[in-house]
């Protein structure tokens, strides 16, 4: 079975969406805009996610793209590559807490990096 994200797994994901508004900053006569690029790989881009949000967090493009950067900004660039070996280490003895929400981050991911 062809599995997207699998083919993903390595490549560097796309450039954050730009985050903007209020739900990411108070806006009140101050316009606010955050463009983070980072040299994630795929699987750092979902370590930034799985264990850190909720579904919710990942609605839209820009939810995703500001949930990686608040993950990225407070828990830095090695913890995030850590959660990654940590994860595929989980997967190997089948020790993942949330399969089913991991491939959520999976696929939620993919797509952004498709765009």
């Amino acid at each position: 079975m062809d599995n997207q994200p699998d083919r993903l797994r390595g490549k560097p994901a796309a450039g954050l969406p730009v985050i903007r508004g209020a739900r990411w900053f108070e806006t009140e006569n101050r316009p606010v805009v955050l463009r983070i690029e980072c040299p994630l790989t795929f699987d750092e881009t979902v370590a930034a996610l799985y264990g850190a949000v909720e579904a919710g967090d990942m609605a839209s493009d820009e939810d995703l793209g500001g949930s990686v950067a608040v993950t990225l900004l407070i828990k830095g660039l090695p913890a995030l590559r850590e959660r990654a070996e940590k994860i595929r280490l989980d997967e190997r003895s089948a020790a993942v807490e949330s399969p089913a929400f991991l491939a959520l981050c999976r696929q939620r991911v993919a797509a952004l990096i498709r765009q």
